[in-house]
């Protein structure tokens, strides 16, 4: 389905890397009918090579 979306976005996922995130407000499976989805990329910054890693916490 991603795919589909970036397609559809006209964004090549070939550009795409592992500092992209993907935002879309939703998507055919999860909203049925709806034909026209709002799909964003952004790229994050890569890390500074002397920064030491950072860990994340989810609740």
């Amino acid at each position: 389905m991603t795919t589909k979306l970036l397609k559809l976005a006209n964004i090549d996922p070939s550009t795409l890397d592992e500092r992209c995130v993907i935002l879309s407000e939703g998507c055919p499976t999860c909203i049925p009918g709806e034909t026209s989805f709002t799909t964003q990329v952004v790229r994050l910054n890569s890390e500074k090579e002397d920064a030491p890693p950072m860990s994340a916490v989810a609740n």
